[in-house]
């Protein structure tokens, strides 16, 4: 082979190495950067990114042996109880020990606390249970081979004299004494809302496609968004019997202003707030095309917060304008937040428990590797108790005091889960 050709041979191998060094290189610069912007917007499991913020500290943990999805209840005397997917309601004390259990089936409702601490739990089939404190059971109710299966989520509400949950497609005024039923209202009901009882007593549930108010006697007092044209029974019987769905869909649960305002989680992305009469307010949209399913709370100034599965935490003015955001970076935030006395929101999304200040600085931070959808409550120490998906219950020692006295500072708008809204 001539020189001239070794010479073009080594320079063209030359440049071969030099393209195949290149590629390489930036691969391994692009994947880094990549990766950054991955973590950066996403965060990695256990790993939140926001680390300059100090830890909140364990106090214990109790594992069960199924998933925990629904919020946690608080008696008056500190008994933590929490509803198992494993089929039974636990009954924790303050030191997370194990106190009893109840077999209750499949449950994915949070428990109820009536006047006198007896819990109320709503099973996948429908069957619904009082327990009294010590864990025996006072009555049950409901279930049957034509209740609907696959309960869901939906949360109930209770007042002095009556559970309200749904049951075979109404929604049922239970008496708590025995567990019979007074009356049913509406027609269907959605598996991941909620049950909220007003001041003025009317009991505000969402339908199929609907927002329903019903009095005291299961008399419907308002509908949103109103049946236009009204319903007519040849409308209900071409929809064999059934009357048509409407076209608000709450992907939510409730909460309730001081002034008596709705706040709710709808399709598109949609925040909206309607008065207790029924009308519609405002609406405010999430940054990306998500859909929302934590509930709102509500902070004495009437600032809204609410997490969105954009892994967004929002804070809104009463009047629906944006007061600030915070990108969590570690998943869509699933379960309502809860607020201190101090006014401190918590909240949890899939890497870590969050502490946030009113004015939207990260405070402390407990990394998880675990989905949450249960929503956080506090004890009047501080002490903070979250569970988790996987099962386990945490319990963490606060700095920020006891529950925020105000309108709905937390899922269903106490330690109760009452869902029932005090005067305004």
């Amino acid at each position: 082979m001539s020189q001239r050709s070794n010479r073009i041979l080594s320079s063209a191998v030359r440049w071969v190495l030099v393209v195949v060094a290149a590629t390489i290189i930036g691969g391994i610069i692009t994947g880094a950067i990549s990766s950054h912007l991955i973590s950066t917007r996403f965060g990695s499991p256990g790993k939140p990114i926001h680390t300059q913020a100090p830890p909140i500290q364990q106090k214990w943990r109790f594992a069960t042996s199924g998933s925990v999805s629904a919020a946690l209840a608080l008696g008056d005397d500190g008994t933590i109880y929490a509803a198992s997917e494993d089929g039974f309601v636990y009954a924790l004390d303050s030191a997370g020990n194990l106190k009893w259990k109840f077999n209750a089936g499949r449950v994915r409702i949070a428990p109820v606390l009536g006047a006198d601490d007896t819990i109320y739990v709503t099973n996948e089939d429908q069957l619904i249970f009082a327990i009294n404190r010590d864990g025996t059971q006072r009555w049950s109710n409901g279930g049957g081979p034509n209740a609907d299966k696959g309960m869901g989520s939906i949360a109930p509400s209770i007042d002095q004299n009556h559970l309200y949950t749904p049951w075979r497609g109404q929604l049922r005024a239970v008496r708590l004494t025995n567990g019979t039923f007074d009356w049913p209202t509406g027609y269907g009901f959605e598996r991941n809302g909620s049950v909220i009882v007003l001041p003025n007593g009317l009991v505000v549930y969402d339908g199929r496609g609907r927002m329903d108010a019903a009095d005291s006697t299961g008399r419907t007092q308002w509908e949103y968004p109103v049946m236009n044209p009204p319903v007519t029974v040849d409308m209900i019987t071409r929809n064999h019997g059934y009357i048509p769905d409407g076209n608000f869909w709450l992907e939510s649960p409730m909460a309730v202003g001081d002034d008596g305002t709705i706040y709710a989680c709808v399709p598109d992305s949609r925040f909206v707030a309607i008065s207790s009469e029924g009308r519609f307010k405002w609406e405010f949209k999430t940054k990306i095309h998500t859909v929302n399913s934590a509930s709102p709370v509500i902070a004495t100034d009437g600032t809204i917060y609410f997490g969105s599965h954009d892994g967004i935490l929002y804070a809104l003015r009463p009047d629906g304008n944006l007061k600030w955001s915070f990108d969590a970076a570690g998943g869509p935030i699933s379960a309502a937040p809860v607020l201190a006395q101090d006014e401190t929101i918590y909240f949890v999304n899939d890497t870590a428990l969050m502490a946030m200040s009113p004015d939207g600085k990260l405070l402390a931070q407990f990394p998880v590797d675990a989905r949450a959808f249960s929503s956080p409550t506090l004890a009047p120490d501080g002490s903070l108790y979250v569970a988790w998906q996987e099962g386990n219950i945490i319990a963490f020692a606060g700095t920020h005091g006891g529950l925020l006295n105000n309108a709905w500072p937390k899922f269903q708008a106490g330690s109760a889960n009452s869902g029932r809204a005090r005067s305004f």
